[in-house]
């Protein structure tokens, strides 16, 4: 039963990025079939980590259920079975899914993202454009932020640029009416991304220097030209975001800093120390909620003692949103005193202590 619930919440899930990435871009023409095919691939060791909670989840609830309304459960232990004894199997069995799913979060899962990404951007090799979506702000090139207001294929209308240096701040910003991209080598053979501009204004900020491939420096202009360097040719160097670290990656980060330069004031060193903390923490606590859930799973069920299907698909449905819940806001906290590390771990700290309350009301009837 289980197996057949985290099967269903994968099909909803990898079938949500399926249509938004995958099917675009085959029909944009930037990849093969073979390259959907992995691309398909790379989707599941991302969205299983989140379906597992919910399908065993779903699962014990639904057989433990069943079991409760047809006196199952009574029989056993009338039998001299304890609950807990009962109950034990299930629970050895979500500790090891547990662990398998730390190894999906930490490793499998971002390198599976990073390769992901890795294809979507090298097969924008002839078009770059290809890789903006209009009205999100794209971050696709490093480096840069841009922002469109509509596509009609390669041209792109009312563009927006952003320059950023490697501690995030605006180094110079770029309005334009149209656009267009491609990646090209200077006149030193090193790669660049080529934006042809029209009707275009160009403001930089206090301390930064305007770049030096682009045509006389100008506020505005009716054409322009502009290049921005890239770090592989033939490709779009795009930005490795925090779910396609590893975890080996984020302590790293965590000790030789990853977007501030080494003489960042402590407090933004603490800030960004604190937000990769999160990361890892939420990571490691969406792989314990496969055995929190389980735990909880169980003396619920048999508290409940109702077989019909949809009653328990409710009620699970009810106490993973419920856990979801928590756990985001428990990441909206942005203070490093309050240790929001910590706080990201408090949600299945809560699930075990009522499971180990439920458990011993349930095993003492």
């Amino acid at each position: 039963m289980s197996l057949l619930a985290t099967a269903a919440f994968v099909f909803i899930l990898v079938a949500g990025n399926v249509v938004q990435q995958v099917i675009g871009a085959v029909s944009a023409g930037r990849v093969d079939g073979w390259q959907a095919l992995e691309l398909l691939g790379l989707l599941f060791p991302t969205v299983l980590p989140y379906a597992l909670p919910m399908g065993l989840l779903t699962g014990v609830l639904m057989t433990f259920g069943r079991m409760g309304a047809d006196a199952e459960i009574t029989a056993m232990k009338s039998a001299g079975v304890s609950l807990w004894r009962i109950a034990m199997p299930v629970w050895v069995g979500a500790a090891l899914l547990a662990a398998f799913s730390a190894w999906l979060n930490l490793q499998a899962g971002p390198e599976a993202e990073n390769g992901f990404q890795r294809i979507l951007a090298g097969s924008a090799g002839a078009n770059p454009a290809s890789l903006i979506v209009p009205g999100k702000l794209n971050r696709q090139f490093k480096g840069l932020l841009i922002r469109v207001e509509s596509k009609e294929g390669e041209l792109l209308r009312g563009f927006r640029l952003w320059q950023v240096d490697d501690r995030g701040g605006v180094c110079e910003t770029l309005h334009a009416a149209t656009a267009r991209l491609a990646l090209a080598d200077d006149a030193n053979g090193r790669p660049v991304l080529r934006v042809r501009l029209s009707d275009a204004q160009l403001t930089a900020r206090d301390g930064h220097d305007l770049l030096d491939q682009r045509p006389e420096s100008f506020t505005s202009a009716k054409e322009a030209t502009l290049e921005f360097p890239r770090e592989e040719s033939g490709h779009v160097a795009y930005v490795k975001r925090l779910r396609m670290m590893t975890a080996e990656e984020l302590l790293h980060a965590m000790e030789a800093g990853w977007q501030l330069a080494p003489d960042a004031p402590a407090a933004e060193r603490a800030a960004e120390v604190m937000r990769l903390k999160v990361q890892l923490m939420f990571r490691l606590a969406t792989a314990v909620s496969v055995f929190s859930l389980a735990l909880l799973a169980v003396p619920l069920a048999v508290s409940v003692g109702r077989s019909e299907t949809n009653v328990n698909a409710g009620l699970a449905l009810g106490v993973a949103l419920t856990y979801y819940l928590m756990t985001s806001m428990a990441t909206w906290v942005k203070v490093p005193s309050m240790h929001p590390e910590a706080l990201v771990m408090m949600p299945n700290v809560a699930v075990i202590g009522v499971a180990c309350w439920l458990m011993r009301r349930a095993a003492s009837r």
